[in-house]
């Protein structure tokens, strides 16, 4: 059966004329969906940032958004070191972790430290770091989720380094993001490089510390979006 698709321009004429606000309507219905910015790597180094709104009624071409210059600039309000290992074909992780916490009722491990599948180079598990940001889209103040693969780490821990030398918390900077094509043997794929650009006004920080807390109950949690690169799931 094939969904209508809803016209956009309608169903903000009857919200206007019943006297109800779209921006009100959606920031009450949209606490729990933070749309994702996902890396598309490709084999000759065009590799695409975009931003992934997921599946709606408006049409498939509207699903994701492109990231002009595959370069952003956000503030960093928290971030997890999240874990899963997968077994090939199911859509939830045989085991997860959040900070080295399982978040799973029988865990491979009880906690990361020391488990077998979280050894480097030997196990299966898959490590990333998710970023929870805020940044300004469409002239509003909007929350973005991006889970780091694990050869963007790196460099993540890289700009955290040079924060704390500079005696500065990760949310006190606006932090820009970019795509760095990189080529070895006979993979080629993109990782994200940090930098910094000024700090964020008095507004934005205020915002970052309300997300922080609204966002708490989602946060603890890892989904299937959270391991959609290639070789997240199963070894290259």
């Amino acid at each position: 059966m094939e969904t209508a698709l809803i016209k956009h321009e309608e169903i903000l004429s009857q919200l206007t004329e019943a006297g109800l606000d779209l921006n009100e309507e959606l920031d009450l219905s949209s606490k729990i969906d933070i749309p994702r910015i996902r890396i598309e790597h490709k084999n000759n180094g065009k590799h695409r940032m975009y931003i992934d709104h997921g599946e709606n009624y408006l049409g498939i071409d509207s699903q994701e958004e492109a990231i002009e210059g595959n370069r952003f600039k956000a503030v960093v309000f928290s971030e997890q070191e999240i874990r899963a290992l997968w077994v090939d074909g199911e859509s939830l992780p045989k085991c997860s972790a959040v900070n080295g916490i399982p978040t799973v009722d029988d865990p491979v491990n009880p906690q990361c430290n020391g488990c077998p599948e979280s050894v480097i180079g030997e196990g299966d598990c898959k490590p990333k770091v998710r970023l929870w940001l805020l940044t300004e889209h469409e002239d509003m103040i909007k929350p973005f989720v991006l889970a780091l693969s694990p050869t963007s780490i790196k460099h993540w821990r890289s700009h955290k380094r040079k924060l704390q030398r500079s005696r500065l918390p990760v949310i006190a900077v606006n932090t820009i993001f970019t795509l760095e094509d990189v080529k070895k043997n006979s993979y080629r794929w993109a990782e994200v490089t940090f930098d910094v650009d000024g700090i964020p006004d008095k507004p934005m920080l205020i915002k970052a510390k309300e997300a922080r807390e609204e966002l708490n109950r989602i946060m603890g949690k890892i989904t299937d979006s959270d391991f959609t690169e290639p070789g997240d799931k199963l070894p290259f």
